[in-house]
């Protein structure tokens, strides 16, 4: 045995010894994909400093006589905002970046409110939209209102809690859409009375003074490259052989062959059809669905921050259970993204079953904090991004209708009408 150790430092010493010898290969090769990670960095933080955002506060209008087709037609129309694909040199020489959106649910002592942060640019993009679909709705400029809160948390005065959250599944699979959230009516122009975001202004109106939280979707339209990706998804269900990692060298060994005049073997399609059943029939009919809509890449942050003599946990299991309404056993589902939690047992936490923290338990907790915070300030990208379609960012994002009864929920008072057409002009 201790031959064989031997024999194995020796082996890893020449091994290194050699790599050593080599460093004139190597090193320029390093340093200048550090150099290039370097610059490429640089030019993405100068490319953000420059953005010009603004920030829209929407206000419900009295009456939402409308399903939430008329939203995903809203997220259609934002869809334009798409540009093309940016390449690596643009990416890395000029710091290009995808153009993205924030989408925010604000829980504020009470009240809920609607926001969207975006670039200037599309300001007149996202009001044309949305006052095609809310003719009544009120849209106004506003300061952030994260700007009321410290720059900095947690402090003596606030503690915060939150997270990042993923799909459990490919992104192929959708979450329950509007669709499912339907009533069938008694007649042709009733509207559903099920509003899937009503269980969260419920909650918002049990807030008290110096509570608040945020759900605040980062989204960026894509094109249909992510269908080509998970097109593997749907052969899969089907029974058909992915193409794997080792085409390659299936494709090599057949020229081979060929250079060497050996025949390859026909494969003979004599595989029947896979007879799938109703779990999977439901999941492709599904999935062709997804792959027919306009699709953003998302990500989802979700954050309460209060006053610590206010400072209910429990706020937080609320919300996570409210998304659980958009969960399908079947198709796919929100969950957590651990690493980007405001939470951490520490280190080594097995050692201490009672109290459950390890080493360091509370000063990486704290510094997680700190860092949530910063991205809940910039909207920074998730971590974790995946795809949802325009109905399904119309089922967790939108103005909500006459169903939400709570009492702090603000709507424009009154519909506006047009003026008379023959009204005297003042001069």
């Amino acid at each position: 045995m201790l031959d064989a150790i031997s024999s194995s430092f020796l082996m890893f010493k020449g091994a290194v010894l050699l790599a050593l010898s080599l460093w004139w290969l190597w090193g320029p090769l390093l340093l200048f994909s550090l150099l290039v990670s370097t610059w490429e960095g640089h030019s993405k933080e100068k490319t953000i400093s420059g953005l010009e955002w603004v920030i829209l506060k929407i206000k419900p209008p009295p009456l939402v006589d409308r399903s939430l087709k008329g939203v995903e037609q809203f997220f259609a129309g934002l869809h334009g905002a798409a540009g093309s694909a940016i390449n690596r040199r643009e990416r890395i020489l000029r710091g290009k970046l995808p153009e993205w959106f924030s989408l925010e649910i604000v829980g504020e002592e009470g009240s809920t409110d609607f926001y969207i942060r975006t670039l200037t640019n599309y300001r007149n993009l996202i009001e044309a939209n949305i006052f095609a679909q809310y003719p009544d709705a009120e849209i106004t400029v506003v300061e952030d209102y994260l700007k009321r809160l410290p720059k900095n948390l947690p402090n003596e005065e606030y503690d915060l809690s939150g997270g990042e959250v993923a799909l459990a599944k490919d992104s192929a699979y959708p979450i329950l859409t509007y669709e499912y959230f339907q009533e069938k009516p008694a007649r042709k122009d009733d509207l559903p009375i099920i509003d899937p975001l009503s269980t969260v202004a419920e909650i918002f109106a049990t807030f008290r003074a110096g509570e608040w939280f945020v759900m605040q979707w980062i989204i960026r339209p894509v094109g249909d490259d992510w269908v080509k990706k998970d097109q593997a998804v749907l052969d899969k269900i089907f029974g058909k052989e992915a193409k794997g990692r080792n085409d390659w060298l299936d494709k090599l060994m057949a020229f081979i062959d060929g250079l060497v005049g050996v025949k390859a073997e026909e494969k003979k399609e004599d595989k029947k059809d896979k007879v799938l059943n109703f779990a999977e029939k439901e999941a492709v009919e599904a999935i062709q669905k997804k792959f027919s809509k306009l699709a953003y890449e998302c990500g989802l942050r979700l954050g309460y921050i209060a006053k610590k003599d206010v400072f209910h946990r429990y706020h937080m299991t609320a919300i996570n259970g409210a998304l659980k309404q958009f969960n399908s056993g079947m198709l796919n589902s929100f969950k957590g993204n651990k690493k980007m939690g405001t939470k951490s047992d520490g280190k080594m936490a097995w050692l201490f079953p009672f109290s459950g923290k390890g080493f360091g338990a509370d000063k990486i907790t704290f510094a997680k904090k700190l860092n949530f915070y910063k991205n809940l300030r910039a909207r920074a990208l998730a971590d974790k991004s995946f795809i949802l379609g325009t109905d399904e960012l119309a089922t967790v994002w939108h103005l909500p209708g006459e169903q939400i009864k709570a009492p702090l929920f603000p709507r424009v008072e009154a519909k506006k009408g047009q003026p008379p057409s023959n009204l005297d002009l003042v001069e």
